[in-house]
């Protein structure tokens, strides 16, 4: 069997899963994909606390399908590291954390839709972890 891709994915992917609805959602797939086990999603108590604030502000009655989303998903311990990339100090801080969090735990794919913060980053490697957009992880083949 081919190694499990571990794919982390930011609090706005999350969160416009939930908003938009799994019908809906093109970044849906990516639990499609998860379940015959080609990949593993992940995700960390920083990103899903941003995502249940900002659905709770936003679309209260979606919260429990992002509950759900969570729930299928690996929810790792947040770590604030110090990753020797010049670039990462330009990022505020909560997404220092949670780009540290994917890196320290060797996330293959770190998923962001977040273009402000992550522009520079996109289709790189942090310390072996790939920045992509959910359109661009969803474009790859399996």
């Amino acid at each position: 069997m081919e190694r499990q891709i571990k794919v982390f994915l930011d609090s706005n992917v999350v969160f416009s899963i939930a908003y938009t609805g799994k019908e809906r959602s093109r970044s849906y797939l990516i639990y499609e994909i998860q379940a015959p086990g080609r990949l593993k999603v992940y995700l960390s108590d920083l990103v899903c606390k941003e995502a249940l604030f900002n659905i709770r502000r936003k679309r209260p009655e979606a919260e429990p399908l992002l509950n759900k989303l969570i729930t299928q998903s690996k929810v790792l311990a947040d770590i604030a590291a110090d990753l020797k990339h010049p670039e990462i100090h330009k990022l505020p801080l909560n997404d220092r954390i949670i780009l540290s969090t994917a890196v320290y735990h060797k996330a293959d794919v770190f998923l962001t839709g977040n273009e402000r913060d992550f522009n520079d980053f996109y289709h790189k490697k942090v310390l072996g972890t790939l920045i992509l957009k959910p359109v661009d992880f969803l474009d790859m083949n399996f």
